[in-house]
């Protein structure tokens, strides 16, 4: 790579945030065994457990700024 050193590091700090949201979804969502029968199913399962993590994550957001 013929990046700058800074670069780099910003692309691989990314990948490395991405990597645990992942995390989250996994472990604390039961993100990683909710596949159902019919495709359907699966991707209603999907948009739930996403709305859920993005008002868990505005809920976090919040309370973080209301304690400062």
């Amino acid at each position: 790579m013929d990046l700058p050193c800074e670069q780099i590091w910003n692309i691989y700090k990314q990948r490395a945030d991405t990597e645990n949201r992942i995390k989250e979804l996994k472990y604390d969502f039961g993100f990683d065994s909710f596949n159902m029968k019919d495709f359907y199913a699966t991707e209603a399962c999907l948009n739930i457990a996403m709305i859920v993590y993005n008002l868990m994550s505005l809920f976090r957001q919040a309370l973080i700024k209301h304690d400062v």
